[in-house]
């Protein structure tokens, strides 16, 4: 697995306002202060109950390894693996103990691919949990960007598999998918006539049932999953005021950004042209920013807003935060100060991903549909919401994290994993910046796609509790 290392926005922070002779006077806790006595009671921020789930401490220190990560993943999924498929197939199908101890049988190698499923004798199958791995050939490696005396961050790449957008090869030889355990790896092959068609990418924790080839490969049958999780009983009131968002993602602000569509939305937003919104509830969803030295512009229209609305400002890896998952809040600090004081509705910072208490949702910027597309050939809107399918069948937000996904590294003995749905489902998992609007159900759990702004000019109106909604075209 790759290690990817963070960057300390802190140290950034204080660079910058250095360089540019910024007063540090404004300290958090002066911010806070403000904060607790100016915000209007009516605001969302107030109203969002958010947890600090996934609020990161750097108490500990970076000095866990990503191995532990796994291995309590595949821990915990493991035996609820193993109880989904024994209510699902019976008891014929008994799983092996490691990944290794799958052996080919003279009855397995007997199985042509073109034979119907239900045709197989239950004693040629085998079944194993494991965690997928995938090998990619253009996947960075910092390994051997050191080899190169190259430091930093590897160039992150637009795609894993497909050198480019018309190459056609994504889905053949450059991708290699392995079943993992703490025994070994083994190779998994998709010839079966029955083969299922899950999208599969390192991370996820999967019970494989199929038979080994004469090839020491495992073929794949069937892929099996934890069992479904409850949905979380939540309690509204009667008279919920206050629940519609406005939910906007994307701006992508640099110094080619039609500044026209942005003037477009400060009016819609500021309620000063001719469309109105019925909520006075703005959430950014991330890729706010594609150059740091815009912030002037966002923090125009930021400052716009507020007059009439309470505004959630949510990070991503494009925006002025660190480069690891959970993402901290944006620093306000960078922003001018009458953003802070001078408004009874302030923006309120959060981290990425947020979770709304109150409506059992999780928002995201889309860090992590956005780099599984790149596994393969799933750039297609039925694609992403196949992706947004696997997050509630893996029950897990950020598998492909930390191979090629920044993530912090923590004890999970000491923190729970905060990217896993242990109890129950979210109500609604709402992810930013993709294509086009997503909106469906999959086990109870509303999964909704907030397009891109610069691309599509369009923002959602969305209702919290009802999960109502309404796309409006600027």
């Amino acid at each position: 697995m790759e290690v990817f290392f963070s960057y300390s926005m802190t140290n950034l922070l204080e660079k910058f306002l250095k360089e540019n002779n910024v007063s540090n006077k404004y300290t958090d806790a002066k911010v806070s202060n403000i904060t607790s006595s100016n915000k209007d009671a009516n605001t969302f921020s107030e109203l969002i109950s958010h947890s600090d789930k996934y609020a990161s401490s750097n108490k500990n220190g970076s000095l866990n390894q990503y191995f532990n990560i796994y291995n309590n993943r595949l821990a915990h999924f493991k035996p609820k693996i193993i109880k989904n498929t024994a209510a699902t197939f019976g008891s014929a199908l008994k799983p092996t103990a490691k990944v290794l101890d799958i052996q080919p049988t003279l009855l397995s190698q007997s199985i042509k691919h073109d034979q119907p499923k239900n045709s197989i004798k239950p004693n040629a199958l085998t079944f194993a949990v494991g965690t997928i791995y995938t090998e990619m050939k253009y996947k960075p490696d910092i390994l051997n960007q050191v080899s190169k005396d190259i430091y930093g961050m590897p160039e992150n790449p637009s795609h894993y598999t497909l050198q480019s957008e018309t190459d056609s090869s994504g889905n053949s030889e450059n991708i290699e998918v392995l079943l993992e355990d703490e025994s070994g790896r083994i190779v998994l092959r998709f010839d079966h006539i029955e083969a299922p068609k899950d999208i599969l990418v390192t991370g996820v924790v999967v019970g494989i049932s199929g038979y080994v080839d004469i090839n020491n490969c495992l073929q794949v049958v069937e892929c099996c999953y934890p069992e479904s999780l409850p949905a979380k009983d939540l309690d509204f009131e009667a008279d919920e005021e206050n629940s519609k968002v406005l939910l906007v993602s994307g701006l992508n602000i640099n110094k080619e950004t039609n500044l026209a569509h942005i003037h477009n939305l400060q009016a819609f937003l500021a309620g000063t042209c001719s469309a109105a919104a019925s909520s006075d509830n703005v959430i950014f969803l991330g890729d706010s920013l594609t150059n740091y030295s815009n912030l002037s512009i966002l923090s125009d229209l930021l400052a716009t807003t507020i007059k009439s609305k309470s505004v959630t400002l949510i990070p991503s890896f494009n925006d002025p935060s660190d480069k690891s998952l959970p993402q901290r809040p944006i620093n306000m600090k960078l922003f001018d100060r009458k953003i802070q004081i001078n408004s009874p509705n302030l923006v309120c910072s959060e981290t990425n991903p947020l979770y709304l208490a109150k409506y059992n949702a999780i928002l995201e910027s889309g860090d992590s549909i956005n780099d599984i597309v790149k596994y393969g050939n799933y750039d297609g809107v039925e694609s992403r919401k196949e992706i947004l399918k696997g997050f509630v069948k893996w029950q897990n937000l950020v598998p492909t994290a930390p191979d090629t996904l920044n993530i912090m590294p923590y004890d999970i003995n000491e923190k729970q994993d905060p990217f896993v749905m242990k109890d129950s489902y979210p109500r609604s998992l709402i992810v930013g910046n993709q294509p086009e609007f997503i909106n469906l159900n999959y086990k109870d759990v509303q999964l909704i796609g907030i397009p891109v702004f610069s691309k599509t000019q369009q923002i959602v109106e969305l209702d919290l509790k009802t999960l109502d909604y309404k796309i409006i075209q600027l």
